[in-house]
């Protein structure tokens, strides 16, 4: 055979093999046409449902738990709708014996996976256990702040300087996470000591005076001003006071409690630093009368209680990180039972 012979039976055997494709592409050319209009209606399906269920939990509002559900079942239906479309296109193929046919491939797929998989299952978990919503202000590890939102991935934190923190979800359902506003109120704590040599009871009197006008303090219950260590030279005295849980609110009453204390703590000649430590400067206890320390308040003169000026006010701006944020997802009733 010349080499004209064998370029021209080449030639005829690629047109063979080209026109052979091309039947075979017109032979299956209805097949792909429903293929591609069934992937498109299972498209508009997954959307359409993918919608009503963001639109369901946001009624509830659950509106991160509804997020990562409608992204489940969006791509849970273009999934199965693209095995349905390759099964129409090659009747012989099996998808089960595709998912086989992976073999070692999707066991790798799986480990290279195992951080996203794992972080979205803890997601999904908290979302459903819901210990937490978004405008909670937690602490998980040295991260503390208000929670923007939780997402399939992490859980976005708010610090109270204005940064944003990404946190996985595997580290927060697997570690301690505090939550400072999963109750309406809760409790401060202030330590003072103060010398021996004043009563006790007429400095209980002066500190309860000077945190009734505080606002940000709840009245009932009341604070409470408490003997909490009996020190070498000084009475040690905790001051406890409910609040708001709002971080803005432990700082604005905290703030407010110190400087109207030490106000009225100067209005009453009483100085709180221990009187070991400022020796050098008086060479004789401070000049009060200790014969009836012992008495109740209410024998103590008027007089002898001299009210301090009004706490400081503060702003604390709306917008602040440290201010409440609203609440969008409801805790009332969580997707799984409490153990």
């Amino acid at each position: 055979m010349t080499q004209t012979n064998k370029i021209s039976s080449g030639l005829s055997l690629t047109y063979q093999t080209v026109e052979g494709w091309i039947i075979d592409f017109y032979e299956m050319l209805p097949n792909i046409i429903v293929a591609i209009i069934i992937l498109l209606l299972f498209g508009v399906v997954a959307y359409a449902t993918s919608r009503l269920i963001a639109s369901y939990f946001s009624r509830r509002d659950r509106v991160d738990l509804g997020n990562i559900l409608s992204d489940f079942g969006f791509w849970g239906l273009i999934i199965f709708g693209g095995l349905i479309a390759l099964t129409i296109i090659t009747p012989s193929l099996n998808p089960g014996d595709l998912i086989a046919s992976l073999g070692i491939g999707s066991l790798a797929i799986g480990f290279a996976f195992k951080d996203i998989l794992q972080n979205w299952l803890a997601g999904l978990l908290i979302l459903l256990r819901l210990p937490f919503r978004r405008g909670d202000q937690i602490k998980v590890g040295v991260a503390e702040g208000t929670v923007r939102r939780i997402e399939p991935r992490a859980t976005i934190i708010r610090t109270y300087d204005g940064r944003d923190i990404v946190v996985p979800n595997t580290q927060i359902y697997t570690n301690m996470v505090t939550i400072n506003t999963s109750q309406p109120k809760r409790r401060m704590e202030l330590d003072v000591t103060v010398g021996y040599d004043y009563p006790v009871r007429r400095i209980s009197q002066i500190i309860q005076n000077a945190l009734m006008p505080i606002e940000e303090i709840i009245k009932d219950p009341a604070p409470q001003v408490l003997c909490w260590d009996l020190g070498s030279t000084s009475l040690g005295i905790k001051i406890r006071w409910w609040i708001s849980s709002e971080k803005s609110e432990e700082t604005i009453s905290r703030a407010r409690a110190v400087q109207a204390i030490k106000e009225a703590f100067e209005a009453n000649d009483i100085d709180p630093t221990d009187p070991q430590l400022i020796y050098y400067k008086n060479s004789s206890p401070p000049n009060v009368e200790t014969s009836d320390s012992q008495q109740s308040v209410d024998n103590v003169p008027e007089k002898a209680l001299i009210e301090g000026p009004l706490p400081p006010q503060f702003i604390m701006s709306a917008d602040d990180p440290e201010t409440e944020d609203k609440k969008i997802d409801s805790k009332d009733e969580t997707m799984l039972p409490n153990d």
